[in-house]
Protein backbone atom coordinates (compact mmCIF):
# COMPACT_ATOMS: atom_id res chain seq x y z
CA UNK A 1 0.00 0.00 0.00
CA UNK A 2 2.83 2.43 0.85
CA UNK A 3 4.59 1.63 -2.43
CA UNK A 4 1.34 2.26 -4.35
CA UNK A 5 0.85 5.60 -2.58
CA UNK A 6 4.45 6.56 -3.34
CA UNK A 7 3.94 5.66 -7.01
CA UNK A 8 0.76 7.75 -7.22
CA UNK A 9 2.45 10.75 -5.59
CA UNK A 10 5.46 10.49 -7.90
CA UNK A 11 3.23 10.23 -10.98
CA UNK A 12 1.24 13.27 -9.90
CA UNK A 13 4.42 15.21 -9.04
CA UNK A 14 5.89 14.57 -12.48
CA UNK A 15 2.76 15.87 -14.19
CA UNK A 16 2.41 18.84 -11.82
CA UNK A 17 6.03 19.92 -12.32
CA UNK A 18 6.03 19.33 -16.08
CA UNK A 19 2.44 19.39 -17.41
CA UNK A 20 2.00 17.67 -20.78
CA UNK A 21 -0.41 15.35 -22.59
CA UNK A 22 1.66 12.25 -21.85
CA UNK A 23 1.79 13.00 -18.13
CA UNK A 24 -1.97 13.54 -17.95
CA UNK A 25 -2.53 10.35 -19.95
CA UNK A 26 -0.54 8.31 -17.43
CA UNK A 27 -2.26 9.99 -14.50
CA UNK A 28 -5.69 9.16 -15.91
CA UNK A 29 -4.72 5.67 -17.04
CA UNK A 30 -3.36 4.69 -13.62
CA UNK A 31 -5.93 6.75 -11.73
CA UNK A 32 -6.33 5.75 -8.07
CA UNK A 33 -8.70 8.54 -7.06
CA UNK A 34 -8.54 11.97 -5.51
CA UNK A 35 -6.32 13.22 -2.71
CA UNK A 36 -5.64 16.58 -1.09
CA UNK A 37 -3.63 17.97 -4.01
CA UNK A 38 -5.75 16.44 -6.79
CA UNK A 39 -9.45 16.97 -7.46
CA UNK A 40 -11.61 15.63 -10.30
CA UNK A 41 -14.72 17.27 -11.74
CA UNK A 42 -16.89 15.66 -14.42
CA UNK A 43 -18.12 19.04 -15.70
CA UNK A 44 -17.34 22.65 -14.97
CA UNK A 45 -19.09 23.58 -11.70
CA UNK A 46 -20.01 27.15 -10.81
CA UNK A 47 -16.86 29.25 -10.82
CA UNK A 48 -17.28 30.47 -7.23
CA UNK A 49 -17.11 26.80 -6.20
CA UNK A 50 -13.93 26.37 -8.26
CA UNK A 51 -12.54 29.50 -6.54
CA UNK A 52 -13.20 27.91 -3.14
CA UNK A 53 -11.22 24.82 -4.16
CA UNK A 54 -8.40 27.01 -5.48
CA UNK A 55 -8.20 28.82 -2.14
CA UNK A 56 -8.14 25.49 -0.31
CA UNK A 57 -5.33 24.16 -2.48
CA UNK A 58 -3.43 27.43 -2.28
CA UNK A 59 -3.46 27.16 1.52
CA UNK A 60 -2.54 23.45 1.41
CA UNK A 61 0.58 23.26 -0.71
CA UNK A 62 -0.86 23.71 -4.20
CA UNK A 63 -2.40 21.15 -6.54
CA UNK A 64 -4.64 20.83 -9.55
CA UNK A 65 -8.25 20.27 -10.57
CA UNK A 66 -8.83 18.04 -13.58
CA UNK A 67 -12.06 18.77 -15.46
CA UNK A 68 -13.63 15.95 -17.47
CA UNK A 69 -13.23 13.09 -14.98
CA UNK A 70 -16.50 11.99 -13.36
CA UNK A 71 -17.01 9.95 -10.21
CA UNK A 72 -19.14 6.87 -10.84
CA UNK A 73 -21.62 5.11 -8.54
CA UNK A 74 -18.98 2.59 -7.45
CA UNK A 75 -16.69 5.50 -6.42
CA UNK A 76 -14.26 5.01 -9.30
CA UNK A 77 -13.45 7.79 -11.77
CA UNK A 78 -14.29 7.80 -15.46
CA UNK A 79 -12.28 10.01 -17.89
CA UNK A 80 -15.36 10.84 -19.94
CA UNK A 81 -14.06 14.20 -21.16
CA UNK A 82 -15.71 17.60 -21.46
CA UNK A 83 -18.37 18.44 -24.05
CA UNK A 84 -16.91 21.92 -24.46
CA UNK A 85 -13.79 23.68 -23.19
CA UNK A 86 -14.16 26.78 -21.04
CA UNK A 87 -12.49 29.84 -22.52
CA UNK A 88 -9.49 30.92 -20.44
CA UNK A 89 -10.63 34.54 -20.19
CA UNK A 90 -14.08 33.42 -19.00
CA UNK A 91 -12.40 31.31 -16.34
CA UNK A 92 -10.21 34.14 -15.02
CA UNK A 93 -13.06 36.65 -15.15
CA UNK A 94 -15.21 34.23 -13.18
CA UNK A 95 -12.78 33.48 -10.35
CA UNK A 96 -10.73 36.66 -9.98
CA UNK A 97 -13.18 38.54 -7.76
CA UNK A 98 -13.00 35.75 -5.16
CA UNK A 99 -9.20 35.40 -5.07
CA UNK A 100 -6.39 37.64 -3.82
CA UNK A 101 -4.01 38.70 -6.57
CA UNK A 102 -1.05 36.80 -5.11
CA UNK A 103 -2.98 33.55 -5.49
CA UNK A 104 -4.41 34.46 -8.90
CA UNK A 105 -0.84 34.92 -10.12
CA UNK A 106 -0.15 31.28 -9.21
CA UNK A 107 -3.09 29.85 -11.17
CA UNK A 108 -2.91 28.50 -14.71
CA UNK A 109 -5.47 26.73 -16.88
CA UNK A 110 -4.52 24.36 -19.72
CA UNK A 111 -6.51 22.32 -22.25
CA UNK A 112 -5.67 18.73 -23.23
CA UNK A 113 -7.55 17.38 -26.28
CA UNK A 114 -6.79 13.78 -27.35
CA UNK A 115 -7.42 13.24 -31.05
CA UNK A 116 -5.30 10.12 -30.66
CA UNK A 117 -3.75 8.38 -27.69
CA UNK A 118 -1.99 5.20 -26.61
CA UNK A 119 -4.73 4.95 -23.98
CA UNK A 120 -7.89 4.21 -26.04
CA UNK A 121 -10.33 5.60 -23.43
CA UNK A 122 -9.00 9.12 -24.09
CA UNK A 123 -9.33 9.15 -27.87
CA UNK A 124 -11.69 11.89 -29.07
CA UNK A 125 -11.99 13.41 -25.60
CA UNK A 126 -10.82 16.70 -24.16
CA UNK A 127 -9.92 17.78 -20.66
CA UNK A 128 -8.91 20.94 -18.85
CA UNK A 129 -6.64 21.26 -15.86
CA UNK A 130 -6.40 24.17 -13.42
CA UNK A 131 -3.03 24.33 -11.67
CA UNK A 132 -2.48 26.06 -8.33
CA UNK A 133 1.14 26.82 -7.46
CA UNK A 134 2.38 26.96 -3.87
CA UNK A 135 3.27 30.38 -2.48
CA UNK A 136 3.96 30.06 1.27
CA UNK A 137 5.28 33.61 1.53
CA UNK A 138 1.78 35.04 1.13
CA UNK A 139 -0.22 32.59 3.26
CA UNK A 140 -3.00 32.52 4.27
CA UNK A 141 -5.09 33.20 1.18
CA UNK A 142 -8.46 34.70 2.09
CA UNK A 143 -11.64 34.82 -0.02
CA UNK A 144 -12.19 38.37 -1.26
CA UNK A 145 -15.88 38.20 -2.15
CA UNK A 146 -19.15 36.47 -1.32
CA UNK A 147 -20.78 33.91 -3.61
CA UNK A 148 -23.28 31.08 -3.55
CA UNK A 149 -20.55 28.57 -2.73
CA UNK A 150 -17.96 30.76 -1.02
CA UNK A 151 -17.87 33.09 2.00
CA UNK A 152 -16.23 36.49 1.95
CA UNK A 153 -13.15 36.69 4.24
CA UNK A 154 -13.16 32.90 4.78
CA UNK A 155 -9.95 30.86 4.86
CA UNK A 156 -10.26 27.45 3.21
CA UNK A 157 -8.01 24.40 3.30
CA UNK A 158 -8.01 20.87 1.92
CA UNK A 159 -9.01 18.28 4.50
CA UNK A 160 -8.55 14.95 2.76
CA UNK A 161 -10.44 15.27 -0.53
CA UNK A 162 -12.76 18.04 0.73
CA UNK A 163 -12.37 21.82 0.76
CA UNK A 164 -13.46 23.23 4.13
CA UNK A 165 -13.05 26.32 6.29
CA UNK A 166 -10.01 26.06 8.53
CA UNK A 167 -10.23 25.23 12.21
CA UNK A 168 -7.85 26.76 14.75
CA UNK A 169 -5.17 24.07 14.40
CA UNK A 170 -5.24 24.21 10.60
CA UNK A 171 -4.92 28.01 10.65
CA UNK A 172 -1.92 27.74 12.96
CA UNK A 173 -0.33 25.23 10.59
CA UNK A 174 -0.86 27.57 7.63
CA UNK A 175 0.64 30.51 9.51
CA UNK A 176 3.60 28.40 10.61
CA UNK A 177 4.33 27.48 6.98
CA UNK A 178 4.55 31.16 6.19
CA UNK A 179 6.77 31.87 9.19
CA UNK A 180 9.11 29.06 8.15
CA UNK A 181 9.88 30.95 4.92
CA UNK A 182 11.36 33.82 6.93
CA UNK A 183 9.49 36.19 4.64
CA UNK A 184 8.51 39.56 6.06
CA UNK A 185 5.64 41.26 4.28
CA UNK A 186 5.54 44.44 6.37
CA UNK A 187 6.29 46.55 3.32
CA UNK A 188 4.50 44.25 0.89
CA UNK A 189 1.19 43.96 2.70
CA UNK A 190 -1.60 45.46 0.65
CA UNK A 191 -4.50 47.56 1.84
CA UNK A 192 -6.94 44.68 1.52
CA UNK A 193 -4.93 42.57 3.97
CA UNK A 194 -4.79 45.40 6.51
CA UNK A 195 -8.57 45.77 6.30
CA UNK A 196 -9.09 42.02 6.73
CA UNK A 197 -6.90 42.12 9.84
CA UNK A 198 -8.90 45.05 11.20
CA UNK A 199 -12.11 43.04 10.71
CA UNK A 200 -10.59 40.11 12.61
CA UNK A 201 -9.57 42.37 15.50
CA UNK A 202 -13.04 43.91 15.67
CA UNK A 203 -14.58 40.45 15.97
CA UNK A 204 -12.52 39.74 19.10
CA UNK A 205 -14.20 42.35 21.31
CA UNK A 206 -16.23 40.68 24.07
CA UNK A 207 -16.22 37.25 22.44
CA UNK A 208 -17.11 34.53 24.90
CA UNK A 209 -15.16 31.99 22.85
CA UNK A 210 -12.00 33.57 21.54
CA UNK A 211 -9.73 31.91 18.96
CA UNK A 212 -6.82 33.88 20.41
CA UNK A 213 -6.86 31.85 23.64
CA UNK A 214 -3.04 31.65 23.99
CA UNK A 215 -2.89 35.46 23.66
CA UNK A 216 -5.81 36.05 25.99
CA UNK A 217 -4.19 33.88 28.65
CA UNK A 218 -1.44 36.49 28.99
CA UNK A 219 -4.02 38.79 30.55
CA UNK A 220 -5.61 38.45 33.98
CA UNK A 221 -9.07 39.56 32.95
CA UNK A 222 -11.23 39.77 29.85
CA UNK A 223 -11.47 43.54 30.32
CA UNK A 224 -7.69 43.89 30.08
CA UNK A 225 -7.66 41.74 26.96
CA UNK A 226 -10.35 43.94 25.36
CA UNK A 227 -8.27 47.04 26.14
CA UNK A 228 -5.34 45.42 24.39
CA UNK A 229 -7.47 44.56 21.33
CA UNK A 230 -8.84 48.12 21.24
CA UNK A 231 -5.29 49.44 21.27
CA UNK A 232 -4.38 47.12 18.38
CA UNK A 233 -7.45 48.29 16.46
CA UNK A 234 -6.38 51.93 16.77
CA UNK A 235 -2.85 51.08 15.63
CA UNK A 236 -4.22 49.15 12.65
CA UNK A 237 -6.45 52.11 11.73
CA UNK A 238 -3.39 54.36 11.79
CA UNK A 239 -1.58 51.90 9.51
CA UNK A 240 -4.51 51.94 7.04
CA UNK A 241 -4.44 55.75 7.02
CA UNK A 242 -0.78 55.58 6.04
CA UNK A 243 -1.53 53.11 3.24
CA UNK A 244 -4.28 55.45 1.97
CA UNK A 245 -1.92 58.42 2.28
CA UNK A 246 -4.49 60.36 4.30
CA UNK A 247 -2.67 60.49 7.64
CA UNK A 248 -1.33 64.00 6.93
CA UNK A 249 -4.56 65.39 5.51
CA UNK A 250 -6.37 68.03 7.56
Amino acid sequence: MNNMKKSINEEFARFFENPNREGLRELLKNNHGEFSNLDFKGIWPELDKIARHLLGMGNSGGGCIILGVAETEDKTFDPKGLDTLLDGSDFYNGVQKFLPQNLLDKIEIQAYPYDESEYPKLIGKKFQVVFVGFDPEHLPFIATNEGKNIKNSAIYTRRGTSTVEVNYEELQSIINRRLETGYSSQHEMDLETHIQQLKILNRQINKSTNPFIPLASLFNEGKEFNLFINDMIEKKKERIEIELDVDNLI
